[in-house]
């Protein structure tokens, strides 16, 4: 009877010893998980935290270009306005020089 008892006890505590194997690895494997979406919350949130000033200064960059572009296109109208009227005075200056019938 006492080996019958020994022998449950042990079968027992093997079953026990394998449930704590088990749990300890289960709880390693957790903490790894935890420790990465630490990481990846502190990444993300370096990131986030410098987005506002970066799209700040993406949107004033953006609307620096547009204002520098309106510049440009009136400047270029301007110059297609000069060369049409030297166009239109080469035009004349030739007429004013060509002898009369």
């Amino acid at each position: 009877m006492l080996t019958a008892v020994v022998i449950i006890n042990l079968m027992i505590s093997v079953v026990c010893f394998y449930i704590a194997a088990r749990v300890w690895k289960i709880r390693r494997t957790i903490a790894r998980f935890e420790f990465r979406i630490a990481t990846m919350e502190r990444s993300s949130n370096n990131v986030l935290s410098k987005s506002p000033d970066f799209f700040a200064q993406r949107q004033q960059g953006a609307h620096q270009l547009r204002r520098n572009y309106q510049q440009l296109e009136l400047q270029l109208q301007q110059v297609q306005q000069l060369l049409g009227l030297l166009g239109l005075g080469r035009m004349l200056w030739r007429r004013r020089d060509r002898p009369l019938r």
